[in-house]
């Protein structure tokens, strides 16, 4: 078949021929925070939580409840930076597996609250001594922050982008 008779390949990668690679474009601060931590969540996921049945939404929905002891949804979708129908089917897998107890509110019978299980925090506090070993290798790798210094900035971060923080309302002063 001659040159001419070939149909272009149209949508197919050619490489540059130039011989050299091309670059990457480079990420901003933000970007590189999110790709961070997108990798690092899905190694905590693959390396610790999935032998337990975990996803990390599950465990920090987890972890939070454990904490507080007693909790509503919203406080937990608020601190846990997740979408309510995200919390409701986490919820849902934490009950089902006797994790987490879900109740009425003992004042306003509307409200509901979460309470984890003695399985619950058992299971937290095991799979949160494995995470912070593998939190701890992390950051004693050369070149790495102190991992308080590396936490503290990121809580500041966190906290100027809630809501009614002043700091996330202000307009672009451009």
């Amino acid at each position: 078949m001659s040159a001419a008779a070939r149909r272009p390949a149209v949508g197919v990668y050619r490489p540059p021929v130039t011989g050299r690679a091309a670059s990457r474009a480079k990420p901003d601060t933000v970007a590189q925070l999110c790709r961070t931590a997108n990798t690092v969540r899905a190694h905590l996921e693959r390396a610790v939580l999935r032998e337990a049945g975990m996803t990390w939404t599950t465990y920090d929905v987890l972890v939070l409840v454990c904490a507080r002891q007693v909790i509503q949804p919203p406080d937990i979708a608020a601190q846990a930076g997740i979408a309510r129908a995200t919390l409701t089917s986490a919820l849902a897998l934490l009950s089902d597996r006797n994790l987490v107890q879900r109740e009425l509110h003992e004042h306003d019978q509307r409200r509901v609250v979460v309470r984890p299980t003695q399985a619950g925090v058992a299971l937290a506090a095991m799979l949160r001594r494995r995470v912070e070993a593998r939190q701890t290798r992390l950051f004693a790798s050369p070149g790495m922050p102190r991992e308080d210094d590396f936490a503290a900035a990121l809580a500041v971060l966190a906290d100027r982008l809630r809501p009614n923080s002043g700091w996330a309302d202000a307009k672009d002063a451009r």
